[in-house]
């Protein structure tokens, strides 16, 4: 047994943690977008969901792109909700993009999947599920003469 060894460790584990910190820091300070995509991605695309007996429903805020740059997929259960946006200046250029992915129940109509956007940029998806039958007390079935 080394008495040497478990130091090397705890100091391993500083400089791993002062390593890490410091990736922290290039990306709050030194990338100036940063924290604005932080805020973008966390808080801007904020999003309700909902799944009870009758629907299956999400909306985003997508204010901050074109309708033209927004697009709404179905593939399986698989529903993806992609906006990219690009702008071209003489001098500069910059990009926006998200992509959300919600796996849909398995009850629901995927043939009944409707999307719609709002002036003020608010992106709503619902899709409604199967009724399920009704367990109704009994009812007593007519036997037909052939």
């Amino acid at each position: 047994m080394s008495l040497w060894s478990r130091p090397s460790t705890i100091f391993n584990r500083f400089f791993e943690d002062c390593r890490n910190d410091f990736r922290e820091m290039d990306k709050w300070f030194l990338n100036p977008l940063g924290r604005a995509l932080d805020y973008e991605f966390s808080d801007r695309f904020s999003k309700e969901l909902v799944d009870d007996e009758s629907k299956f429903a999400v909306s985003l805020d997508v204010s901050k792109f074109k309708p033209e740059c927004l697009k709404v997929n179905i593939d399986g259960r698989l529903l993806t909700i992609e906006g990219k946006e690009e702008i071209k200046e003489e001098n500069n250029y910059s990009m926006r993009s998200f992509v959300r992915q919600f796996l849909l129940p398995k009850d629901v109509n995927l043939d009944s999947v409707r999307s719609s956007l709002t002036d003020n940029g608010h992106l709503s998806i619902e899709a409604p599920k199967f009724t399920k039958p009704s367990e109704s007390a009994g009812r007593s079935i007519p036997i037909e003469k052939v």
